[in-house]
């Protein structure tokens, strides 16, 4: 079923959230204060709806009727007041769901005093998440889901290889979970206590950060 979501700030992370949005058959509305930017973005996002507005206006806002859309991001890279003051807006007007980028853990705060609903430090997770590809090439991906859980995508360790899940006891020995699993065949599924690893396999294994770096996963390829 299609939304209507809004993003403001239309720079990098904004206008691929837009097309994101869009690949996902929603309704988007982009807004950005740069008209030079939106008329150039109108030719690459045709589907979209782009405006030149001042977002930190409440009465900018209801003219747009954004109280009657689905959630809004904003994704304002630079201008930290800017990014304060139109979150801060559409809380007041009544937006039921506010996604928030911040540049700083001082700006994530203030975000969340104002009652952002989700707010991502876009610069601080990929960085992290950057950190700990390299520092372990098994990992495949790495996704921060709150303050202290992930979900981490690797290879199997070579010390998982051969066991089942029963045997490995991972959720009592080590606080992790294994929550999907991808065979030779490359298909997604759901491991059990009896389903066996092997080399070559990957899985998407959840816990807390702390656990997940002390863990076989993230240790793989740190030579020690």
């Amino acid at each position: 079923m299609s939304r209507q979501f809004a993003v403001i700030g239309l720079g990098r992370v904004g206008a691929s959230m837009v097309e994101t949005l869009l690949s996902l058959d929603h309704d988007v509305l982009g807004i950005d204060r740069d008209r030079d930017l939106v008329q150039e973005l109108s030719g690459e996002l045709p589907r979209a709806e782009l405006v030149v507005a001042d977002a930190t206006e409440a009465p900018t806002l209801r003219d747009l009727n954004l109280e009657q859309f689905d959630g809004a991001a904003v994704t304002i890279g630079e201008d930290l007041e800017a990014s304060i003051l139109s979150a801060a807006v559409l809380k007041e007007i009544g937006v039921p769901f506010v996604v928030a980028r911040a540049a700083s853990g001082l700006h994530a705060r203030i975000l969340r005093q104002i009652g952002a609903d989700r707010v991502i430090e876009v610069e601080r997770e990929m960085g992290e998440q950057l950190a700990r590809v390299m520092s372990a090439p098994a990992v495949l991906d790495y996704v921060r889901l709150g303050e202290e859980e992930a979900l981490v995508e690797a290879r199997v360790p070579e010390e998982w290889s051969g066991k089942t899940l029963g045997e490995l006891e991972l959720a009592r020995r080590e606080g992790l979970t294994v929550v999907a699993l991808r065979k030779g065949d490359g298909r997604w599924r759901i491991p059990h206590g009896d389903t066996t690893l092997e080399a070559g396999d990957t899985v998407v294994v959840g816990g807390t950060r702390q656990h997940l770096d002390r863990s076989a996963l993230l240790r793989a390829g740190r030579g020690g």
